[in-house]
């Protein structure tokens, strides 16, 4: 028999292993949805091609909206996985996955090796956290350092002396800087503040050697900051006035998707929807970190009430500095998901009673525990959660109207029905367990169902994507056109759906300028894009004149060669060349000003294919293609 430690062990290797698994099963098995993800995947896979690491380019233009990181780490990530939507989503899976290992530390260092296990499965199955660290954007990757440079700015607060910790948190503060801009370090400034207020002393900025910190932050992000205003003059204006200041009074041009958008009201109920299930359990957070902040001014402060005013401030900060802002997006809330995990644990171990939990013993079994009476009510609200989701089950077809558009609906709906069957039976045994005091069984019943739900969800993923990538679209139409088809785009906000467009055309494609069929002269075509070395990849054309909710973005330099007017559309239309035309599937089809066909050209017939809200039209040359390569489609 083993020992208790190789168990111990054992475990402690298991529980983050299942989270790794949770985080990266799936993620490559359904399209980009755009704008957002495929223009990060595209960006990423043009660095390569153009072997240029400074400036980010969409579509064969620079793309300067964002800072670097991001885009370096999908880079380096298809360089080992290939052109691949598992090799573009795995760094940020990976980002929710070390996020979770640092909460996991974190709460170990101050609680010990339960609190572990507690805030490492409580952060897995966390809504948010697991919904975003399945999609490429730049939160959960910035929350995560965020939580990483805290948590060493707490270790070099009380070792000031350790090389490890002043690097790493130095580090990590430069890549907030190269992930996010500005407000990357913003996070890390309040927290320095926060400390020398509580402690009232403004000692820390020596004793964390800030100035040293700060040169060596220069050193790392200087060379790229240089380098990329050399190349694209002008950058940092842009960047700092219409990235940052104009987005903070919502002027930001392009405007930021009203979809995306929400009022203050519903920015605090989508935050606690991105914490379900613990958002259940925000008022006993509340009362621990008010017991536990709660001091003397003159006594001597803790490491464990530093790091929980460190937890308090990261949880708190990216509501409330966005809840008055009228730009605020429904994932700014992001960054408060681990460090609000972490408390939440930390309230559950501190309101036990001198017993000890002990999570994991022999055969699984928690030992029974003697909690606060609350969790009478929480018990019975996690019964109520369970009676609304089989309501749900009875009333599902009204809920799913909207999704009849889905290919394959049948098998959509069962996937959906047995899902929302194993959340409702999870919060039924977990709220019942709750109301009989075995806690653990509560706790172990409700993560064990939301792990199933998670893993069912990213299967459903797949079935999303017709509406919200355009995967299946291209390979329909591009695989029934010749190589030197030209796509144009009707537009939208972001020319992301246009790089979704690119990335599909190009993958599993490799083009070189010796190909006859592209052309028969040392100049590429429209749609074509020279890389590095004999490299080409396609592009698509987007027109500039489609409508004031289109507008290109206008970024430093001179205007990209991908953009056309409605006249050169026409032109193109009308040609010998196969064209194909999409039209924008974010428009609002209920806005009379914006009709489907507003942007369409003249003679443009009926559609070749309508996937979603997504309308593909060809002109007479590639109808000609159609007809000779399968007949079935047109």
């Amino acid at each position: 028999m083993p020992n208790t430690n190789q168990k111990t062990n054992i475990i402690d290797l298991l529980i983050p292993l299942l989270a790794l698994g949770l985080f990266t099963f799936g993620i490559g098995n359904y399209g980009l949805y755009e704008p957002h993800e495929s223009h990060f995947a595209m960006v990423g896979n043009e660095m390569i091609w153009r072997g240029d690491w400074i400036t980010p380019y969409l579509n064969g233009a620079p793309y300067l909206n964002k800072p670097p990181l991001i885009y370096w780490l999908i880079a380096i990530s298809k360089t080992f996985f290939g052109n691949t939507e598992f090799a573009a989503r795995f760094p940020i899976a990976i980002a929710g996955w070390l996020g979770i290992i640092v909460a996991g530390k974190w709460s170990k260092d101050l609680w010990g090796v339960t609190a572990n296990r507690i805030t490492v499965l409580m952060l897995s199955v966390s809504l948010g956290w697991f919904i975003f660290s399945h999609q490429i954007l730049t939160d959960v990757l910035l929350a995560t350092l965020v939580l990483a440079s805290n948590y060493f700015l707490w270790k070099l607060l009380y070792k000031p002396q350790s090389l490890i910790y002043f690097f790493c948190l130095y580090f990590l503060i430069a890549l907030c800087l190269l992930t996010k801009g500005l407000i990357g370090i913003f996070f890390i400034a309040c927290s320095y503040i926060a400390i020398a207020i509580y402690h009232r002393n403004w000692y820390i900025f020596r004793k964390t050697k800030l100035l040293l910190g700060g040169l060596f932050i220069l050193a790392l992000v200087l060379p790229w900051c240089l380098a990329i205003e050399r190349a694209n003059p002008e950058f940092w204006h842009y960047f700092i006035f219409n990235e940052h200041i104009s987005r903070i009074f919502d002027r930001r041009f392009p405007p930021d998707y009203v979809v995306s958008k929400i009022n203050a009201l519903g920015y605090l109920g989508i935050t606690a929807l991105w914490c379900v299930p613990w958002s259940l359990f925000l008022p006993s957070v509340f009362r621990f970190i008010w017991q536990q902040l709660k001091t003397d001014s003159k006594s001597q402060k803790t490491p464990q009430q530093d790091a929980i005013l460190l937890l308090t401030n990261t949880f708190i900060l990216p509501i409330i500095i966005f809840l008055p802002l009228s730009s605020r997006l429904i994932y700014y809330s992001i960054p408060a998901i681990p460090a609000y995990t972490i408390l939440c644990a930390s309230a559950f171990i501190n309101q036990s009673s001198a017993e000890k939990i002990q999570l994991f013993t022999r055969y699984w079994i928690f030992k029974k525990i003697n909690l606060n009476c609350v969790f009478d009510i929480y018990g019975y609200i996690v019964i109520v959660m369970g009676v609304i989701a089989t309501i749900a089950i009875a009333i599902f077809p009204q809920l799913f109207q909207s999704f009849t558009v889905i290919k394959n609906y049948s098998i959509f709906t069962s996937l959906v029905l047995a899902n929302i069957l194993i959340l409702a039976l999870g919060f039924l045994v977990s709220g019942i367990e709750l109301l009989k005091q075995n806690y653990a069984l509560s706790f172990k019943s409700l993560v064990i169902s939301l792990f199933v739900f998670y893993s069912m969800i990213t299967i459903g993923f797949a079935f999303y994507q017709d509406i919200r990538s355009s995967k299946n679209l291209v390979r329909i139409v591009d695989t029934n056109l010749p190589i030197n088809a030209l796509w144009i785009f009707e537009g939208s906000r972001e020319i992301g759906a246009a790089g979704g467009i690119a990335y599909y055309l190009n993958q599993g494609q490799e083009i070189n300028q010796t190909e006859e069929s592209i052309t028969d002269n040392k100049e590429l075509p429209l749609g074509f894009i020279s890389g590095k070395g004999k490299k080409v990849y396609r592009n698509v054309l987007i027109l500039e004149d489609s409508g004031e909710n289109r507008t290109p973005p206008q970024f430093p330099g001179k205007k990209p060669n991908y953009l056309i007017n409605k006249q050169q559309l026409q032109s193109h239309w009308d040609s010998t060349r196969p064209v194909v035309f999409v039209t924008d599937f974010m428009r609002d089809l209920t806005n009379p000003q914006d009709s489907i066909d507003l942007n369409l050209p003249n003679n443009a017939g009926r559609a070749l294919l309508s996937i979603g809200k997504r309308q593909v039209y060809i002109n007479q040359a590639a109808i000609k293609n159609f007809r000779r390569q399968d007949r079935r489609l047109y």
